[in-house]
């Protein structure tokens, strides 16, 4: 063992390759093909990659990928934590407390993003670090002879059309993008990120076909656009696997749902993690209850500077209250906020005031997008009410009337 702390230091160009190797092992994946290699490498962020070396081996690493990322009322710049690995031989001797201590204290020091997000393995790592789970989707298995589906109105005036993969990522990109401000937690996409999703490696498809993609057009202008796999089983018991599904309205988006639970052939609609939890097509189906939707966790957000974080976003109702934060990870944000704001702007500067609220930094990035309510979280213990009516008022406030979701994870 080393006689001193192994202490993150940013990597250079030439260790970049031993990032991978590390996540294979522990990850516990198997080896990377040079095509998912030199895919990764291209989001790599250099400047923004850390790791810890015993000798010239890298036993620990982290990156930041940096994301805009769309609150109530506008978007704010997200510090994307990814690649967090830690050598099995070299784990429970503080590196990971040491790769989270050095990016949180290293973005508030230099004023960087006032929000950092990941999608956690183990979710119990993080919650020690700050980070509050902040959305979640919905996954589900439709079995196709109970897919019947109540579609919108002028679903028949919109055509579907399948198209090549590569032909249709500009087309798929501006849709992609031109959703992010309608829903609290969606990430806005590089080319970069859009091509990585798009690839379609042979790690991205065992035992199932190449990606396809269908789009939704109206006269010429496309409207909305699927991505899905096919799984095939005995003859007709095949599985349609939806990666994706997005549709500026309605009725492009009962057209998409029409053609992908249609598919001759096949038995069972796979639709994993790629809808949000008040997804329409859990109202657009006959049976809902044939779907057996479950719920899974996505993004985990933790606020770097509380005052700028919260007075990036608007409220859906008025706010003027005193929250005190206990946060011993990042001690700057300890102690007693005074939040103003409405629909159209925020402000949070410290107080010496009497609190009206209490709770811990964790609940705050958990409430940050307004899918899970302050109220919720002062039913489970975890906020506290320091003056009569102040949980009923912040919760109201912090609200999103749609739920914040995660298209994809990084």
């Amino acid at each position: 063992m080393p006689s001193e702390p192994l202490t993150p230091r940013p990597l250079t160009e030439s260790e970049v390759d031993q990032v991978c190797a590390l996540d294979e092992i522990a990850f516990v994946s198997d080896p990377y093909s040079p095509e998912l290699n030199a895919l990764v490498r291209e989001t790599f962020e250099l400047d923004r990659m850390i790791g810890s070396f015993d000798g010239a081996q890298m036993v620990a690493c982290a990156c930041i990928f940096s994301f805009e990322m769309a609150v109530p009322g506008g978007r704010v710049p997200m510090a994307g934590v990814s690649w967090v690995s830690v050598l099995p031989t070299h784990r429970r001797r503080g590196l990971l407390t040491g790769l989270m201590r050095r990016q949180l204290h290293g973005l508030h020091e230099s004023g960087g993003e006032a929000v950092a997000g990941l999608t956690a393995s183990e979710p119990p790592i993080y919650g020690r670090f700050g980070y509050g789970q902040a959305t979640s989707g919905v996954a589900m298995t439709v079995p196709r002879h109970k897919a019947a589906l109540r579609l919108p109105r002028g679903t028949d005036e919109v055509s579907v059309r399948m198209v090549a993969n590569d032909e249709s990522f500009d087309d798929r990109l501006e849709i992609y993008n031109r959703h992010v401000d309608t829903r609290p937690g969606m990430l806005v996409r590089s080319a970069t990120w859009a091509r990585g999703l798009a690839a379609d490696l042979p790690e991205s498809r065992p035992g199932s076909s190449v990606l396809r993609v269908v789009l939704a057009e109206r006269g010429t202008k496309p409207i909305g656009y699927a991505t899905y796999r096919t799984k095939p089983e005995r003859l007709g018991k095949g599985t349609v696997i939806v990666q994706e599904i997005i549709a500026d309205d309605p009725a492009g988006y009962g057209a998409l749902l029409h053609y992908l639970f249609d598919i001759d052939l096949t038995a069972t609609i796979s639709i994993d993690r790629t809808v949000p939890t008040d997804s329409p097509l859990l109202h657009l189906l006959m049976n809902p209850r044939a779907a057996e939707p479950r719920l899974y966790d996505a993004l985990y957000l933790r606020l770097v500077d509380v005052d700028r974080a919260l007075a990036a976003r608007t409220y859906a109702a008025p706010i003027d209250t005193v929250i005190e934060v206990v946060d011993d990870f990042c001690p700057w944000n300890a102690g007693r906020w005074r939040l103003t704001g409405d629909e159209k702007g925020a402000g949070c500067e410290r107080t010496s005031a009497g609190a009206d609220l209490v709770l811990g930094v964790r609940e705050l990035g958990t409430a940050y997008l307004g899918g899970v309510t302050l109220r919720a979280l002062a039913n489970a213990g975890l906020v506290r009410e320091q003056r009569g009516g102040a949980v009923a008022e912040a919760s109201k406030a912090f609200a999103s009337d749609v739920a914040p979701w995660l298209p994809f994870g990084f």
